[in-house]
């Protein structure tokens, strides 16, 4: 009885009298009913438990009436006589279901200990009463009933284990849907990716299925040369995209059958800059810009639209250019016959540090039966 004697004076400033006639559920009769059949105070004596019934505020809430929000301050905890209260929190912005709180139970047990914000949210479920306590007042009791102390640590335990295994449940769980999330959006990505590129394609008869022979060889390229797994999306993404740029070049001169006057050539030279300034305004697609704007730069200087030489030129746009250049010999063009693989291949060492990069005409030599495979797997199909 002395820790609520001790705590009269302070109950005067929780407004008492004010809380249990403002939309009253439970008459102190009721009150004293409940708290009797709750175990967690079945250590109290009659007085004791009048004294709770008696002189602390009763909250009564509607259905679905916040009691506190995650972040509020508290100083309290609340004995739920009837009624059921959710206790949920943010979690990547959506609200995970912590514990529901049945009559006989208490919650806000964390402001015991300090007077830090409230860590989650809680609710009525369906219409509710609570007695609440001030958290000296509660200190008190347990000093006084080392059995209720014992009982709340075990308590206190139990809840927070589950709190923790409800929130790794949720984590699992939303990793999940984020992975599936991102599978899904992969597979959008690649497949318009690939739309893309035919649909570039398709724009010049002559060079269908170009983009997809030449991502082939860039990356048979990229492994005889050792590049890292980690750097193949880029090159990948550039192969497939190289004359994005190409849509803003008219059909009268992408689609020429004769050779192209000196204007002409002027305004197809401008298509890696264009194609450059297009994958620059799409995040996704920021990983191709090498290799578009670097595909007709050639290793000794000569080539556009920068004049780039040697490692100055991305290494993503010297394999690239191999394989670029193997593609369009080995393919019909109006304006000429395809050459055969072994005369391609000749081409090729021939430019070796002119047009080429000589380590990756190197690596040409040790991928060529692979890329010969794509040729004719793809001229099958």
């Amino acid at each position: 009885m002395a820790w609520l004697a001790e705590n009269r004076k302070a109950q005067t400033r929780w407004g008492t009298a004010v809380s249990r006639i403002s939309n009253p559920r439970l008459s102190e009769t009721d009150i004293l009913a409940r708290l009797r059949r709750i175990p967690f105070f079945a250590s109290l004596s009659e007085s004791a438990l009048t004294e709770l019934a008696t002189q602390y505020p009763l909250r009564a809430l509607d259905a679905a009436e916040i009691l506190f929000r995650e972040g509020d301050s508290g100083a309290s905890l609340f004995i739920v006589l009837d009624g059921e209260i959710q206790i949920t929190r943010q979690l990547n912005g959506a609200p995970i279901l912590l514990s529901a709180i049945a009559a006989g139970d208490f919650l806000g047990e964390m402001a015991l200990f300090d007077d830090a914000p409230r860590s989650a949210t809680a609710h009525a479920v369906r219409p509710a009463s609570l007695l609440e306590i001030p958290n000296h007042a509660f200190h008190q009791l347990l000093h006084s009933n080392p059995q209720i102390a014992d009982d709340t640590l075990r308590l206190l335990s139990r809840r927070l284990r589950a709190s923790n295994t409800r929130h790794l449940d949720e984590l699992m769980r939303q990793n999940r849907a984020l992975e599936e999330a991102n599978r899904v959006l992969q597979e959008n990505y690649a497949a318009t990716l690939e739309a893309l590129s035919a649909a570039l394609d398709l724009r010049d008869r002559a060079t269908q299925g170009h983009s997809q022979r030449v991502t082939a060889y860039t990356l048979l390229l990229a492994r005889a040369l050792d590049v890292p797994e980690s750097e193949h999306e880029a090159l990948r993404l550039g192969a497939l995209l190289h004359d994005i740029g190409k849509i803003g070049v008219t059909d009268a001169i992408l689609r020429k059958p004769t050779m192209l006057t000196p204007d002409e050539w002027s305004e197809m030279r401008k298509h890696p800059e264009w194609g450059a300034a297009l994958v620059d305004k799409i995040d996704f697609l920021r990983g191709a810009r090498a290799i578009v704007l670097a595909h007709h730069e050639h290793f000794d200087g000569s080539g556009y639209p920068n004049g780039l030489r040697g490692e100055d030129i991305p290494l993503g746009a010297r394999i690239f250019t191999v394989a670029d250049v193997f593609d369009a010999v080995t393919t019909f063009r109006p304006y000429r016959e395809p050459m055969t693989p072994q005369a391609a291949a000749a081409l090729i060492r021939a430019h070796s540090g002119t047009k080429f990069d000589p380590r990756v005409v190197a690596a040409f030599e040790r991928a060529l039966p692979d890329m010969l495979g794509v040729m004719r797997a793809s001229f099958e199909d």
